[in-house]
């Protein structure tokens, strides 16, 4: 199994910081964006590297990498399939992990490369799932039916699942013939995504769903500032509640608390807010689709915090406050809300501020037959919007 690490382009969305260096080295973190694919790789056990770049850019790596990758040189802007097509007579019939080196993955790919290994033939790619329905307008996404992926539509007006393919490809060795049967796309650039859809079509292409974080640095300036404040932080799935210890201290004065520990959150903390609510009030369910995240701490008394994955119908619970002081982490793509088991002051942090204009809240019943026996009332007090969702 050998890898390549395809570090070409003209870098232009990420202008003007591209007019000094190539994109791919820019820093991520503690270290050049192009070192994150090369981690990637080498922690996945794919040891022989070669990086294919443009030929302005081709001695900024040889200064940087030295004698540890092979060099091929992409002498225009041919689009990622021909860049792979270079890599021909360095493969030499093995197997190939493709991976673009603006891809960022907090988590290992080791499980695709093993799952490849152990696959006969064909292809295999990793999926990871994206929240917002803009976002996935912008990339490619596949048609899912049954386990099987029926076609990858390039930046579809209407994605037809919620998962995008991302920069890690897995070909055998006859991807070399694909790639030399293409037909340049209106770009006039041999597109990576015809050489999938080939493997679609053979019935050959497989797929792992990736549970870590991904991004895409190069995709805009926004995104490879968020792709830095990611890798900063420690890592969540995109998927789960996640509980976060709290400190507490009390004595015959009162107490001191600790709120939030901010370096525990994957992204940064936009508004804090804060609520009283008497036993026995639920407040939701709600989810936000554009990437917002809650953060819930029971100041003083007893709350729980129920979330459901909408997609998979996975529920999920926890109380807190009283006897369990710490924070709940909900990714906003969760339905959720809160039930106070006995009055409640009800702090929480979110990621982006509250725009009454244009309010990003989405509600679902509070009792929905996925979540409704994870409250402890069946008589709730309601807000009138939450009564109207019911």
């Amino acid at each position: 199994m050998k890898g390549v690490v395809l570090a070409g382009g003209t870098g232009s969305r990420l202008d003007p910081l591209t007019r000094v260096t190539n994109k791919h080295l820019l820093p991520v973190g503690e270290k050049p964006m192009v070192q994150w694919a090369v981690d990637s790789l080498r922690e996945a056990g794919v040891q022989d590297l070669i990086l294919v770049t443009g030929s302005d850019h081709v001695d900024d790596f040889r200064r940087y990498f030295g004698d540890e990758l092979r060099f091929a040189q992409q002498e225009r802007a041919g689009g990622i399939a021909e860049a792979l097509g270079l890599a021909r007579d360095f493969a030499a019939g093995d197997r190939v992990v493709v991976m673009l080196a603006d891809n960022i993955f907090r988590g290992p790919i080791a499980q695709t490369v093993r799952n490849f290994e152990r696959q006969g033939a064909g292809a295999r790619v990793i999926l990871a799932h994206v929240r917002e329905t803009e976002h996935l307008r912008h990339l490619g996404v596949p048609r899912i039916d049954g386990g099987r992926i029926l076609e990858i539509v390039e930046k579809p007006v209407e994605p037809p699942s919620i998962y995008a393919v991302t920069g890690v490809y897995c070909y055998d060795a006859e991807v070399f013939e694909v790639v030399d049967s293409l037909e340049p796309s209106a770009r006039n650039e041999l597109e990576i995504t015809d050489v999938n859809n080939h493997y679609v079509r053979a019935g050959t292409l497989e797929y792992d769903l990736f549970e870590g974080y991904w991004g895409d640095a190069g995709e805009s300036i926004d995104a490879y500032y968020e792709v830095i404040e990611r890798v900063r932080r420690p890592h969540f799935g995109s998927d789960r509640t996640r509980p976060i210890p709290l400190r507490r201290w009390e004595d015959e004065r009162g107490w001191l608390s600790e709120l939030a520990r901010t370096s525990a959150f994957p992204k940064p903390i936009r508004q804090t807010n804060v609520s009283f609510s008497r036993q026995g009030t639920i407040r939701g369910l709600h989810y936000h689709e554009r990437g917002q995240d809650d953060l819930f701490v029971c100041l003083q008394g007893r709350a729980r915090v129920v979330a459901l994955n909408r997609d998979t119908g996975e529920s999920f619970s926890e109380d807190i406050g009283d006897g369990n002081y710490a924070a709940v982490y909900v990714p906003g793509n969760l339905a959720h809300g809160f039930e106070a088991l006995s009055d409640v002051l009800m702090l929480y942090h979110v990621t982006e501020e509250y725009d009454p204009s244009d309010p990003d809240e989405h509600g679902l019943p509070w009792n929905d037959p996925r979540v409704v026996d994870l409250w402890s009332t069946k008589s709730p007090i309601l807000s009138k919007r939450d009564q109207a969702e019911s």
